[in-house]
């Protein structure tokens, strides 16, 4: 799949590439019915500019668990080229315990360690049911099962301590929590995440889905995304202060050259 980049604004490009692979996951989940809403900044996005914030550099996606096990089934077959599913291989920031959409040409970056990498991703983050009495809190459960679900084996290290990680992230405590974890009325984002418990919703609030814009496509929001959005950012509307508007990705570039260098000189 050939992309048409914008070879003048590497923001504004990379945003265009990641509305396209939105449409993609969208044109994937309506085909296998698996419901989706645009979350965090994304959705902020969509209800305050009709599209990405202008500074953003990255799109979040929520499903609740049984759609996303169902997405994880299908994605690496239904996924057209040249978008990836994150691995070791194809990474930005480590490695992630949720799933990754990537695109990885054109476009390169420092991380937060100051190192160069390259890549676009689409963040996909499973919801899980919260017992209602632990609405707004964690349980005591709830928080050693997320401490342990969150361990991801680093790039390198003590070797003793990354067998110990590998394992313990290879046995998918997550899964087994959910599995046997009962259906209320309140969610909040996957055990496994370090974002369990940020903010908690009411079914309702998500459900049933509606659509919302976000550049040129429509895209699956919250049905009261105006709760949701208040819960996540208080005062959603007003914009932040200038020296508050940063992107994730520093230095983002073109990482092949564009056409202007290749011109004859005169």
């Amino acid at each position: 799949m050939e992309k048409e980049i914008d070879q003048q604004n590497p923001l504004l490009a990379a945003q265009s590439v990641m509305t396209d692979m939105l449409y993609v996951i969208h044109q994937i989940c309506e085909k296998h019915d698996i419901k989706y809403w645009l979350t965090d900044g994304s959705l902020l996005g969509s209800i305050r500019h009709k599209g990405f914030i202008p500074w953003d550099d990255d799109a979040d996606i929520g499903m609740m668990r049984e759609d996303y096990n169902k997405f994880l089934r299908i994605i690496q077959e239904e996924l057209p080229s040249p978008y990836k599913v994150q691995s070791k291989v194809n990474q930005t920031h480590g490695l992630h315990n949720w799933l990754k959409i990537m695109y990885m040409e054109d476009f390169e970056w420092v991380d937060w360690w100051g190192n160069w990498t390259k890549g676009l991703s689409i963040d996909v983050f499973p919801f899980d049911f919260v017992p209602e009495k632990y609405e707004n809190k964690k349980s005591l459960k709830e928080k050693l099962i997320n401490r342990v679900a969150t361990i991801r084996y680093p790039l390198s290290g003590n070797p003793l301590k990354t067998t110990i990680q590998r394992t313990i992230n290879k046995v998918k405590i997550h899964n087994i929590y959910s599995k046997y974890n009962k259906q209320t009325n309140i969610v909040t984002y996957g055990i496994e995440l370090p974002y369990y418990g940020w903010a908690y919703f009411h079914v309702d609030e998500i459900f049933p889905l509606k659509k919302g814009q976000f550049g040129k496509h429509e895209f699956y929001i919250p049905n009261n995304y105006e709760r949701y959005l208040e819960k996540l950012y208080g005062n959603y509307m007003e914009l932040p202060k200038l020296e508050d508007r940063v992107s994730h990705m520093a230095n983002l570039k073109f990482s092949r050259p564009q056409p202007s260098d290749n011109k004859p000189q005169k």
